[in-house]
């Protein structure tokens, strides 16, 4: 294998590929929606590492491109390094990978003689150029037999000046068409819940006289919610592979909670709620509001968020304050000044689900868990203690996945071992507090919500009896 380059990308190079593709889908550019999704964090498109990838690699290993297929295994999230290397090469063909610490993020091959043409309907379709200013949001059901053109809006000089080497190789219309695949996975369909998976594209003289990308959907399966895509225009033709993601899921509303809740079972009691603004902790704070307790809700990142939480238990007749808290930064100052509370649950986390290593166990992925679901707890544990004014029930949350084998969550139930070890030390040696925990089942949050069809248990059985077992700590 011969390393060619690496290269980090940034939020800068995101923004300024999503300007020549049209790809301006949220899951590369905006943090805070990316964190509703399993990703977790903004990730690169797909097409920006193929490009680079193939102008590095043609910059020193000139091949004729008549033939292009790609998978992208795994995402490359911004700010990674990443590295492009030849694996083989032969008379007509050229291997390329992509990694980062070892995974193989995209595997690229590159062929001299053209490839099978798919998609013979497209190649002769006339529809008008789109011009998508948000990406579509559309049930599965409805992408099948759609149909569109797109045109990147790259000019001619920007395209040269960014891939000098495969512009040449290529030309200025074959790169246009490629990013215009990236607009049409990204912003036409799936659209904004997209999951670009691969393509197969051939140097197609059929369709030179076409200067937008035009597509057709040749085939869904619903099982997988997978997607085979017919493009052909700007002298290529091909197939492109895709999944549509689930829309990150809705907790259950206020009038759905409150239909569960004894009334009044909580009033009297103030709950602070570590991560409320979205998944496990807002379906925790509306049962605290609905039974008449005041919940004070906590967030990182998203004011927002915490605030639509607040704004619908308000809007129910319910009680609550929002506060920004960081569970990985000291905890006394920031809760200096809340006053009295009476029980506390813990809902910060890391990322959980994550793209499997190269190697059986990472280290840093560990002390990034223990990090939260350890040190953090702790020291919020230590604070709450320290201020306590009677005794205070604390929600730890584990997990089922320490007794089972996941590819990608070892570490995780690792740490939230340590974290069940830590509360029974914790139980002894602090007497103003109390800490319950529970290894909880799969629940469908923004982190567990994945393309196939998962197991997911209703978050308000899980939590209800726990938010009456913690809720009659303290109480005389």
């Amino acid at each position: 294998m011969m390393v060619l380059a690496s290269r980090a990308f940034t939020a800068a190079d995101q923004q300024e590929f999503a300007r020549l593709s049209g790809d301006f889908n949220p899951m590369h550019l905006d943090a805070d929606f990316a964190r509703r999704t399993q990703m977790g964090s903004p990730v690169v498109h797909g097409i920006h590492t193929l490009l680079w990838a193939l102008d590095t690699a043609l910059r020193t290993h000139p091949l004729e491109v008549q033939n292009l297929k790609a998978r992208f295994h795994q995402p490359l999230y911004v700010g990674e390094t990443a590295t492009v290397a030849i694996v083989s090469r032969t008379m007509i063909s050229l291997n390329l990978e992509v990694t980062m610490d070892g995974i193989v993020i995209a595997a690229i091959r590159i062929f001299s003689q053209p490839g099978k043409v798919s998609g013979m309907a497209v190649r002769s379709a006339r529809s008008e150029i789109m011009r998508l200013t948000a990406p579509a949001d559309m049930p599965f059901e409805q992408m099948a037999n759609l149909a569109g053109a797109v045109a990147a809006p790259a000019a001619d000089d920007e395209l040269r000046k960014f891939f000098p080497t495969l512009s040449h190789a290529i030309g200025t219309a074959g790169i246009r068409a490629l990013l215009a695949t990236s607009q049409i996975v990204g912003m036409a369909c799936p659209g904004l819940h997209s999951l670009f998976t691969g393509l197969d594209v051939t140097r197609d003289p059929a369709s030179d006289g076409k200067h937008a990308l035009h597509y057709a959907i040749s085939k869904t399966d619903a099982r997988f919610r997978s997607l085979h895509i017919d493009v052909a225009g700007s002298g290529l033709a091909g197939r492109l592979e895709a999944f549509a993601r689930h829309a990150p899921p809705k907790q259950p509303d206020m009038a759905t909670v409150a239909a569960r809740v004894q009334a009044g079972a909580f009033r009297g009691r103030r709950a602070l709620v570590i991560g409320a603004s979205r998944g496990l902790g807002e379906v925790t704070a509306k049962i605290i509001a609905a039974g008449g307790g005041q919940a004070l809700i906590t967030y990182r990142h998203s004011f927002a968020e915490a605030e639509r939480v607040a704004a619908e238990i308000r809007q129910a007749g319910g009680g609550c304050d929002v506060l920004r808290y960081d569970a990985l930064a000291a905890p006394a100052d920031q809760l200096a000044g809340i006053g009295a509370i009476d029980s506390c649950y813990y809902f910060a986390t890391s990322r959980i689900f994550e793209r499997k290593l190269a190697s059986d166990h990472s280290p840093e992925r560990l002390r990034r868990h223990l990090a939260y679901y350890v040190d953090a707890f702790e020291a919020l544990c230590t604070t709450l203690s320290a201020n306590a004014s009677g005794k205070i029930g604390i929600f730890y949350p584990s997990t089922v996945a320490i007794d089972a084998e996941a590819a990608g969550i070892a570490e995780y139930a690792e740490a939230k071992t340590a974290g069940e070890d830590l509360a029974k030390q914790l139980n002894a040696s602090l007497p103003p507090i109390h800490i319950v925990s529970h290894r909880l089942p799969r629940i469908l949050t923004d982190q567990t919500a994945t393309v196939g069809a998962v197991v997911a248990h209703d978050p308000l059985d899980v939590l209800l009896p726990i938010v009456y077992e913690v809720e009659q700590i303290g109480r005389p």
